[in-house]
């Protein structure tokens, strides 16, 4: 059995205020800035090894979910992600936030998508929740 091709999303973005500022709205379901409030119901237990579920998509229908792996408050957030979208692949996405004179240079890496238009579709969605981060600071 041939191993499915995957493909890597780099997004980056600058982000108007401090990381610690960015990293705490960017993990807190209650700001609407982050797919963890977007997501309906969602659960986020934000800690290494705790799991997340959310429904995203037309009629809050399309389950997304996974684990923490790695979390360094102001620094970096990783967790795996799978969806429909991901064709049951266990991708993986990292977040850093590093400080850029009075902003935040954001990147998120998602690595292990399916090199297809679902994979490719999740540009797209990063890219409306780093627009969010962006928006809630200005």
């Amino acid at each position: 059995m041939s191993k499915a091709k995957t493909m890597t999303l780099n997004l980056k973005r600058v982000i108007p205020a401090p990381p610690a500022k960015a990293y705490t709205a960017w993990m807190d379901p209650r700001q609407a800035c982050n797919p963890w409030h977007e997501g309906k119901p969602s659960v986020l237990q934000a800690k290494v090894g705790g799991l997340f579920y959310v429904r995203m998509g037309d009629d809050n229908k399309v389950p997304h979910f996974g684990r923490i792996l790695t979390l360094e408050r102001g620094r970096r957030v990783r967790h795996t992600w799978m969806s429909p979208y991901t064709r049951g692949l266990e991708s993986e996405v990292a977040v850093t936030f590093k400080k850029k004179g009075d902003a935040t240079l954001m990147t998120l890496r998602h690595s292990g998508l399916p090199n297809d238009a679902f994979g490719r579709s999740h540009e797209e969605g990063w890219g409306y929740f780093l627009g969010l981060m962006a928006k809630r600071f200005k």
